[in-house]
């Protein structure tokens, strides 16, 4: 593949090299029957190689004795729909675990051309997959409002808060127009990532091209498959990411978020939109704790548990928060 059809290729999230060699290892380790020295050995030359390695094996041994907790508590009785195959495999039950929270609220509607405008939102911890009346379609991420107007000639989205993937299906004659704040992007066939905060609007193109608009005062930006557009108030600037890069941008719609080297502090921020129990750091030293790995974005106790086992930190529930401290 060249390096033009990479950039125009839409990113899928693919596991990471560290998630698939630790559910290697966590499969050999509770299935073989023999463990001997010499596999500890290479699993702890493993493990020492890098942090990323050690997030990925404990997220993957928690996972797996999380599973046999569930296969221990099912009841012998079960919604029709519910009964799977015999035969499924340990892992099929693993994925099954893991996918769950990706789905979790994540609702197909098909919206018919109306006069007003829809306001469509999700909650913390919530996703929603709109399928506009066009064939285009949004997905909204966590705590996510927008405001979706179809009509005969135009197409127009405005993004109040949050963060939504944008799949459109171009149309001349109908321009497709989401507004942000005071920006707007327009389609000429395209998908990509918007992201509102309250200092800035960021602007992910995955596919296609798509117009930047600023205010009067900012010329107009086109941007191509790879382009990462960051525009506050005073200037926008442009930057680029590989497909592997957008990938990792776009993990929250399989329930996952992907941290290098992150502060512990930066990378709570990020998890606490996705609700449950808020995370928080007691001291600024511990704020300061570089973080790699895959997480899941809806388990705030799983994520303290593996700050816990990395870094040696105490995990106190403090009003419904978790606290961590050295």
């Amino acid at each position: 593949m060249s390096a033009a059809d990479e950039r125009n290729t839409a990113p899928e999230f693919i596991a990471t090299a560290e998630e698939g060699e630790a559910a290697e290892w966590v499969a050999a380790r509770r299935s073989e029957k023999d463990w001997t020295d010499e596999r500890q050995a290479e699993l702890d030359a493993w493990l020492t190689k890098s942090l990323a390695n050690r997030v990925a094996y404990v997220r993957m041994d928690a996972t797996w004795r999380r599973t046999d907790r569930l296969v221990a508590l099912r009841k012998p009785m079960r919604e029709p729909g519910a009964i799977q195959p015999p035969h499924q495999s340990r892992w099929l039950r693993i994925a099954g675990a893991l996918g769950f929270a990706a789905i979790i609220g994540v609702v197909a509607n098909t919206y018919l051309e109306r006069p007003r405008p829809q306001l469509i939102q999700t909650p913390k911890g919530g996703q929603e997959r709109l399928t506009l009346s066009d064939g285009s379609q949004i997905e909204l991420n966590t705590d996510t409002a927008v405001s979706v107007d179809m009509r005969e000639r135009s197409r127009a989205v405005e993004l109040l808060r949050g963060e939504a993937f944008f799949q459109i299906r171009h149309d001349a004659s109908r321009p497709f127009v989401v507004t942000a704040g005071t920006r707007r992007i327009v389609d000429v066939g395209t998908k990509f990532l918007v992201r509102l905060s309250p200092e800035s609007l960021n602007v992910a193109l995955v596919e296609g091209k798509a117009r930047l608009e600023g205010p009067n005062t900012q010329r107009a930006m086109l941007l191509s498959p790879g382009d990462v557009a960051v525009a506050t108030a005073y200037a926008t600037k442009v930057t680029r990411k590989s497909s592997r890069e957008l990938s990792e941008t776009l993990a929250w719609q399989h329930g996952k978020i992907v941290f290098h080297n992150r502060r512990l502090g930066d990378a709570i921020a990020e998890l606490n939109r996705y609700g449950g129990p808020q995370l928080v750091v007691a001291d600024a030293d511990t704020a300061k704790l570089a973080v790699n790995g895959t997480f899941l974005t809806n388990n705030a106790e799983e994520f303290a548990g593996i700050a816990h086992e990395l870094f040696g930190l105490r995990v106190e529930r403090r009003n419904g928060n978790l606290v961590l401290s050295r």
